[in-house]
């Protein structure tokens, strides 16, 4: 099932779900198996089948796309409750599978933003976000840290400074609001829980961030085409049996030459699935040190849009700290929505919530933020990647301590014979559906280099 809650108002919580046809077991056993149809295993199974590799990807969920997901849940307009963007087009292999798939996207600007102040601090004396002050207290900050000999939060850093504890309540909530947007966003993680000193490890690819408007799932249907996938079929066991690799599922066993693991972190995290030979001490201690973060999205449907179309970013800065503090418009693909976030322990507050909370604090802020006469919202649909069996979060987070070695130690095969990919392995790339689609390419590597 797609992790979401959808609220259509006056009618209580429903939820859909998406499923891959035509998919199924091989007729002769695969050389290589696959463990998770997401972007990573598609990718890996990709180039082995180009190579001329029986190959076959297992997957637990009743669909492919992992932590891309686009829901039907609304019959008549596409969201993708997961991953939204390509980051960066130029260069990215992202885009050529949209290219190849013809799949239309939308380019989004954070240029195109406007701040608004709540009605609160605007009348304790706040009338403007003071973003270039922050920036400089916040790499002042960072800079200060990267001094110290242990690693530290980056809410720690922030509050090692002198003058933080002179600053007044209004500039509390401003410079919340700028680390919100700065680190907490873009990582789906509180500032207390990331790294000062490796927040801003890792590389992007240059162009614009573009949205797919008919949904990110086709693209890697697309990607998918002629590949062998068994759907609903949880891996439960995974074992290195001197040349052959043993994969226990609830349908029973299978046997290949190699097996790719591409799961995401939180699940090799929740030790639902065991591995023989166990993890290296390096990659165990990266499981300890890495986290799962949370960018939880809740969509809303209006009538018609009575926020500035023109614009694509809506800011809120509240009295309280990442409180629906982000806002992205939909109006310039043709829809009546706008896609709130929420970061951290507030995405996980959100994602437990019932929708009917959910709605009510969204219309709130809403009203704060565009005027009283904002109407009731007609839907409210909102992730719940935090509490899915098969995630158990969006994506991986730099947490304090956690270093870029941590992740190439965690993407180093297993015994020889299990080759371990997804975003969280991609030490320059990670946390993104790009670093997931170049980990299983560089597993698909590794496997080619035992077979020949």
């Amino acid at each position: 099932m797609g992790p979401e809650t959808a609220y259509p108002v006056g009618t209580g919580p429903s939820a859909q779900a998406s499923a891959m046809t035509g998919a199924g077991t091989a007729a002769v056993p695969p050389r290589v198996l696959i463990v998770g149809a997401g972007a990573a295993g598609i990718a890996a199974a990709r180039d082995l089948r180009a190579a001329g590799v029986s190959v076959e990807i297992l997957e637990a969920r009743d669909r492919i796309g992992g932590r891309v997901h686009t829901t039907s849940t609304w019959p008549d307009l596409p969201v993708d409750i997961g991953a939204s963007w390509i980051h960066g087009h130029q260069g990215n292999p992202v885009t050529e599978w949209a290219t190849a798939a013809g799949a239309r996207t939308l380019a989004t600007s954070y240029d195109s933003g406007e701040v608004y102040v709540a009605s609160t601090l605007r009348a304790a004396g706040l009338q403007a976000h003071s973003a270039d002050r922050w920036e400089r207290y916040a790499a002042r900050a960072l800079r200060a840290a990267g001094q110290k000999d242990s690693d530290r939060s980056i809410e720690d850093a922030i509050r090692a400074l002198p003058e933080f504890a002179g600053f007044s309540t209004t500039e509390r909530a401003d410079l919340a609001f700028y680390l919100t947007g700065r680190f907490e966003s873009e990582w789906g993680a509180d500032i207390g829980a990331l790294s000062a000193w490796t927040v801003d490890d890792g590389k992007e690819f240059a162009g614009e961030d573009r949205l797919f408007p008919g949904g990110f799932s086709a693209v890697l249907a697309h990607a998918a085409r002629g590949l062998s996938v068994t759907l609903s079929t949880p891996v439960r066991q995974i074992r290195v049996d001197g040349s052959v690799v043993r994969i226990a599922t609830d349908a029973g066993e299978r046997t290949a030459e190699a097996v790719v693991l591409t799961v995401p972190l939180g699940v090799l995290q929740a030790g639902s699935m065991q591995i023989e030979p166990g993890w290296s001490a390096s990659a165990a201690r990266a499981l300890d040190r890495l986290a799962m973060g949370v960018l939880s999205k809740t969509f809303v449907r209006f009538d018609s849009a009575f926020w500035p179309t023109d614009i694509d970013w809506h800011e809120y800065l509240g009295p309280k700290a990442g409180h629906w503090a982000e806002w992205v418009s939909f109006a310039k693909a043709g829809v009546p929505v706008i896609l709130g976030f929420n970061a951290g322990s507030g995405g996980r507050r959100v994602e437990a919530a019932s929708p009917a909370v959910v709605a009510n604090e969204a219309h709130e802020v809403l009203r704060d933020m565009f005027g009283n006469g904002v109407p009731v919202p007609r839907a409210v649909l909102t992730s719940t990647w935090s509490t899915d069996e098969w995630s158990r979060g969006s994506y991986s987070v730099n947490a304090v301590g956690s270093t870029p070695a941590d992740r190439t130690a965690l993407g180093r095969p297993v015994g020889d014979r299990i080759f371990v990919a997804g975003e969280a392995t991609e030490p320059d790339y990670h946390s993104t559906v790009h670093g997931a689609v170049l980990s299983g390419q560089r597993a698909a590597k590794q496997v080619l280099d035992i077979l020949r």
